[in-house]
Formats: C-alpha cells, sequence, structure tokens
C-alpha cells in the first residue's frame, strides 16, 4: 500500500555503503559501492546474497558511487575519494582509469546517453569542478573551472531515451552550492558523436536555488519531472519548462538531518531518508506542504 514500507531483509556487511544500484538488466541483482575499495554484486531473489567482490582500488580508497552503462549493462562506472574514476567490466573485472582525477574527492559521475553527450563520461567532485571524458580514450574532454560552480559538484543528471529526450543537448548539475544547474552542451554536437573541443565549455543555461544542496537528482518514471534531495532543506519536485525549471513540490516532514537519498515508489509516491536522525518517509508529490519555494 502506498505510505507503507515493509522491512523484508537486513543483512550486515561489516563495511560502510557508499551507493546501491540495481542492474538495468535484472532487477533482481544489485551493485553496492564500499568504504574498502570494494563493489559488492549481490542477488535477492528468495534471500539476499552476495555473488561476488571486486576490489577495484586500494582499501583506503572509498567508492563514493556507482553507475551502470547505459549500453552495457556489465561496464560500471566507479567514482572515488582519491579524485579518480573507473570503468569496471564486471564480467572481466577489467578496471579502467580514467586519465584526468579531481584534486579531492570524486563525488558522482555520469554516462552520456545522447546527442552531444554520446561517448563521454562525466564527473563531479569537491574540487567543485565538471569533467568530460572521452569514453573511448578515456581522456579528458575539458573541465570546468569555480566560475561554473561554486563548490563541490555532487550531481549529474544527463538527458536519456526515458528522460528530457527532447533537449539532449542538455545537462543538469547538483553542487554543495545549493543550486541546481542547466547547462548547454549544443556546442559539443557532432554527427558521429561528440565533436569535442578543450575551448569550448558548456555553457550555463539556468541557475536555480533549492535552498540546499543538489545532493540526488532523480527522474520520475513516467514523465520529465525530477526528485531533488537537497540536504538540509528536504526535498523538491522539479519540473522542466519551456523557460527553465519550475519548482512543484517542497517537502520536509520529519527530515531534521541531510537528506541524501529518495526514489520513486511510483508516479503517485516518493521515498526519501535522511542522515543522522535516520529518518525515512513516504509521500505524495502531488501535494501542498506549507513553505513550498
Amino acid at each position: 500500500m502506498d505510505g507503507e514500507i515493509t522491512l523484508l531483509v537486513s543483512v550486515s556487511t561489516s563495511l560502510a555503503i557508499l551507493d546501491l544500484k540495481f542492474s538495468p538488466e535484472d532487477s533482481l541483482v544489485l551493485l553496492l559501492a564500499h568504504s574498502t575499495g570494494e563493489i559488492i554484486v549481490w542477488s535477492f531473489r528468495q534471500e539476499l546474497k552476495q555473488i561476488s567482490s571486486l576490489q577495484v582500488t586500494d582499501e583506503t580508497n572509498l567508492v563514493t558511487s556507482i553507475f551502470f552503462s547505459p549500453s552495457d549493462p556489465q561496464k560500471v562506472l566507479a567514482t572515488l575519494t582519491s579524485g579518480e574514476a573507473l570503468v569496471v567490466d564486471l564480467s572481466t573485472e577489467n578496471v579502467a582509469h580514467l586519465t584526468e582525477t579531481h584534486s579531492l574527492e570524486c563525488w558522482t559521475g555520469a554516462f552520456g546517453e545522447a546527442g552531444p553527450s554520446r561517448n563521454v563520461i562525466f564527473t563531479g567532485g569537491d574540487d567543485a569542478r565538471l569533467i568530460a571524458h572521452d569514453l573511448r580514450t578515456k581522456d579528458k574532454i575539458w573541465s570546468t573551472s569555480h566560475r561554473h560552480h561554486d563548490a563541490g559538484v555532487v550531481l549529474i543528471l544527463c538527458p536519456s531515451d526515458k528522460w528530457l529526450s527532447h533537449r539532449p543537448d542538455q545537462l543538469w548539475t547538483g553542487s554543495y552550492d545549493d543550486n541546481l544547474r542547466v547547462f548547454d552542451l549544443r556546442k559539443l554536437d557532432g554527427d558521429d558523436g561528440p565533436y569535442l573541443y578543450p575551448t569550448l565549455l558548456p555553457a550555463e543555461k539556468q541557475k536555480v536555488n533549492l535552498n540546499g544542496g543538489v545532493w540526488r537528482l532523480i527522474p520520475a518514471p513516467d514523465s520529465d519531472n525530477v526528485l531533488a534531495c537537497c540536504m538540509y532543506d528536504g526535498a523538491r519536485i522539479l519540473k522542466p519548462t519551456s523557460e527553465g525549471v519550475e519548482v512543484l513540490r517542497y517537502f520536509k516532514g520529519d527530515h531534521e538531518s541531510m537528506c541524501y537519498g529518495g526514489d520513486w515508489q511510483a508516479p503517485q509516491s516518493v521515498v526519501t531518508c535522511s542522515f543522522y536522525d535516520n529518518v525515512v518517509q513516504v509521500w505524495l508529490p502531488h501535494e501542498i506542504e506549507a513553505g513550498a519555494e
């Protein structure tokens, strides 16, 4: 039922978990990013069972986030506290390093899926840089500076065939500086895509202050709307429009700590969680709450 959460199983891993992703190929398979440089593969059928473990970096290096390739579910992008980013082949266990690294923690990444982002991996770090890497050569294409973000880049969202498919030239980012930014990549377009030039950086199309660090941006399953987890100021439902980005819904509820995670339970409901207070809440994305921005 909507509004209810039932605990099915709980397993102690003895390792801190920084990210979790379900396989696009098999929804009963999930990957966990760990604080000891490992990516662990689990299966949840009759029970939750560990399938394999890949030590992708040394034990002092935290895996901060993981992302499945949209074109090959055996390829995974992993970001590290060392500032590095890796492409891991789950089938062969081969690890390929992207040549350009962040000077501080690399918090997030994304595979480009359409238009000028095709064949591109984007990464964001605590050094406030957004880096575009060529997926084929693993080399840097360009890197932004503090003129583009005032603090760490913690989320990157690329258009796909399921989200914002009519605007493949856009790129969304979230930052500690409380701003959602929409960038225009059309300078980088090419028939075999992309034709990228180090001197042509993306142009900022819009900047929206969401009153909290924009830690997560999760597209809705049935529209172009986006769930934004805004750290110390709850969550918001965003709607892309021809004029820009509109805030449809603000929700904080019992989140008194950092709202770090969330997802769409269905088009009708949303689940969000916060950190130090251990709160998980289910709420409706279409209701109005006092205090909406």
